[in-house]
């Protein structure tokens, strides 16, 4: 059990803080380090139905582990936000909801990103400083990120 919070360490700094520019990279990261960690289950189910006097001891059991996971993930979601990015978030109470909200919020700001990046790209002319190998490579790059932001470019 001691090796425990070691791991956990090591899977927090694994998380790339959202900054408002990283939002694919933070939510990747945020997917697996919760999955190692075996908190994931909030992000992939709805809330099961408030505990009753009937419910048996499977549904109580279902439901504390969904809290549990729903608490921390929202935790680790907080704690791996700039604290500029927090404020701009509206509250949630369910870590499949927040990371929702989240992704809308940055939507908008892929939009402009796209934006950018075709117009660096479209204007990039070779300078004669540094090789063609770099040039051509800094073109890959943006013509990479283009494609991560679900725009096609073709060669």
């Amino acid at each position: 059990m001691a090796s425990v919070p070691h791991t956990t360490s090591l899977n927090f700094t694994s998380i790339e803080t959202l900054t408002g520019l990283n939002f694919k990279k933070w939510k990747e990261d945020i997917e697996i380090v919760l999955g190692l960690m075996d908190l994931d289950l909030a992000l992939r189910e709805d809330k099961p139905a408030e505990l009753t006097n009937t419910s048996t001891a499977e549904d109580r059991i279902k439901f504390e582990k969904w809290e549990r996971a729903n608490r921390m993930s929202m935790m680790i979601m907080k704690k791996a936000m700039a604290q500029s990015m927090k404020g701009g978030i509206p509250k949630h109470t369910s870590a499949k909801g927040f990371l929702a909200v989240i992704g809308e919020k940055f939507k908008e700001s892929e939009k402009a990103e796209t934006g950018t990046f075709l117009t660096q790209l479209t204007s990039m002319k070779f300078d004669g400083l540094g090789s063609v190998r770099e040039h051509i490579l800094k073109m890959a790059d943006l013509a990479q990120k283009l494609k991560d932001l679900e725009m096609a470019v073709t060669d």
